[in-house]
């Protein structure tokens, strides 16, 4: 079921982006392949369906946001935290990837990869902190369209 509702998930996530007006643009899956490869990581099979599917939003900058300050990255801009915060204290900074911002990076939502499958996403409200959320993205994704107040709570 993991899969599926990732891909019912996301396919919501594409109504949601179209009604607001939010420019895609699709991989395919060897482009993601090869992106995973030059960027030196491997994504975990959720969100390589979400990247071959949506691949965030097209627009980096910029800023495309949606409705409520957000901004999904393309699998061209996900970035580990060690490599986005110089001298970073959080212990897995380079398991740690950032794939969301919130409000023109007032903070950001990653994932920090535990093993080939299993991810925790958190949010990212500094350089040194990361707060658990979920350890599903279809999760992370329903609580992103009904705004719900846990991808806001940092504290």
């Amino acid at each position: 079921m993991g899969l599926e509702r990732t891909i019912l998930a996301v396919n919501l996530l594409l109504q949601f982006w179209k009604k607001q007006g939010i420019k895609i643009l699709p991989k395919t899956a060897n482009e993601v392949k090869v992106l995973q490869k030059n960027k030196g990581f491997e994504l975990p099979n959720d969100f390589t369906e979400l990247y071959i599917r949506v691949n965030g939003m097209k627009t980096l900058y910029p800023n495309e946001i949606d409705a409520e300050g957000f901004l999904f990255y393309p699998i061209e801009a996900v970035i580990s935290v060690g490599n986005e915060f110089e001298g970073s204290l959080l212990e897995n900074k380079e398991k740690i990837f950032i794939f969301a911002e919130y409000m023109h990076r007032s903070w950001w939502y990653g994932f920090e990869r535990i093993n080939s499958e299993q991810y925790i996403i958190g949010i990212i409200p500094d350089k040194d902190t990361f707060k658990p959320i979920t350890n599903s993205l279809a999760e992370f994704i329903e609580l992103y369209i009904e705004d719900s107040s846990k991808l806001y709570d940092y504290s």
